[in-house]
């Protein structure tokens, strides 16, 4: 059989498209179970502290209420009244914490509500929303990468379980050849969007999920995203390969809001990241060194007041000693912090009234670094501090 002759029709690939967002969803959840329940140490961030609180076992009635739907919508034959309804639950479960806002959550929804709102109706317009998404996702995830701090910090860290068995010429590489791999994935992008390139572009996008699994397999960490890389691959094939028709402007200019919203949210809003005005993880900065970063300061005394819970998560090996609060949360949750000050004040303040609001206890938030130098500047806060910003 000639692969390149097979020929899927649009109503086949929505099918196929949305089962395989369900699935990598229970998946998702499954992983980062206790992200979904308010019964846990690591605080909730609400956008609003008016909401009122969830007690269990209504988060666990949420939670399972979600995953019913998800198989709903894997079994159904017409799944669009499940798929907006979950999409509708889920944005509104996601408002009682702020951490659940994990980049590949936002892409599944978006992918999601364009295939419930055009499936059946419209087959390539629905198609053409998620290619939209990944074509954005795949760009700004690149570019938030070109910065000095992900060649000299990020991607030794990602790449260190699998690379330490290498020579050191090969550990040690500079930073223009790291740099070469968020020009690639823009590459991809950008040749997602071409007709010329589309098949390239789809070949080096399968090759570079396989390498990211082999990466995270390696290190035993963030399984939460293993179900996500391997539905990318999926999504890039089946949307893209041997895709003669759709044309960039297609993917860009459509009279359909919510493809418009789309463009606004994954391609346009991204930039605004770049002066703080747009949230990091919304703008696709996962593992791209450009993003805030904090720690507590803590003292022995302090330490003694923790849950023991939180005490693996603490540096106590030497002076200064402080609680690592992107541990905690992958600790905890199996997913990062959500990098934004607002979300690490909220952690402090938690740590602030198990200390009962001690003067020990100090937050650093480090704001993003220089793309050309990786310096960073820095915010203290102690819980006096913290008071008053929450008033």
């Amino acid at each position: 059989m000639n692969f390149k002759s097979i020929c899927i029709e649009p109503s086949q690939k929505v099918a196929w498209i949305t089962r395989t967002i369900a699935a990598a969803l229970l998946c998702g959840f499954a992983f980062s179970g206790r992200l979904w329940i308010t019964s846990r140490l690591f605080p909730l961030a609400p956008v609003s502290d008016s909401l009122p609180a969830i007690p269990p076992p209504m988060d666990y009635g949420l939670m399972f209420l979600l995953a019913g739907l998800l198989l709903a919508i894997i079994m159904a034959a017409k799944p669009a009244k499940f798929i907006l309804l979950f999409v509708a639950l889920a944005v509104l479960w996601c408002l009682w914490d702020q951490t659940r806002w994990q980049p590949w959550l936002y892409q599944y929804l978006a992918m999601l509500t364009g295939l419930g709102l055009y499936a059946g109706k419209n087959d390539q317009e629905a198609l053409n929303c998620c290619r939209l998404v990944m074509i954005c996702t795949y760009f700004w995830s690149g570019l938030q990468k070109l910065n000095i701090n992900f060649a000299r910090e990020t991607w030794p860290d990602i790449a260190g379980s699998l690379f330490r068995f290498l020579p050191p010429v090969v550990r040690n590489l500079p930073a223009f050849v790291v740099l070469s791999i968020p020009l690639l994935e823009i590459c991809v992008g950008l040749g997602l969007a071409t007709r010329r390139y589309r098949n390239a572009a789809v070949a080096l996008a399968a090759v570079t999920h396989v390498f990211i699994l082999v990466l995270l397999a390696s290190s035993g960490e963030n399984t939460v995203v293993w179900p996500w890389n391997l539905a990318m691959v999926f999504f890039v094939v089946m949307l893209f390969w041997q895709d003669r028709q759709t044309a960039a402007p297609a993917l860009l200019f459509s009279k359909r809001a919510f493809h418009r919203l789309v463009l606004l949210l994954f391609g346009l809003m991204p930039v605004l990241s770049f002066f703080n005005l747009f949230d990091s993880y919304l703008s696709l900065a996962l593992y791209s060194g450009n993003t805030d970063q904090a720690v507590i300061y803590v003292t022995p005394a302090v330490i003694d007041m923790l849950p023991a819970a939180i005490h693996p998560h603490i540096w106590q090996q030497t002076s200064p000693f402080f609680l690592d609060i992107n541990r905690w949360a992958y600790g905890e949750l199996n997913v990062p912090v959500y990098p934004e000050p607002r979300i690490y004040r909220k952690v402090a303040e938690q740590i602030c009234s198990y200390a009962m609001n001690s003067p020990d206890v100090r937050l650093r938030i480090k704001e993003k670094p220089n793309p050309f130098t990786g310096a960073r500047r820095s915010e203290y806060y102690d819980c006096g501090h913290l008071q008053e910003v929450g008033r």
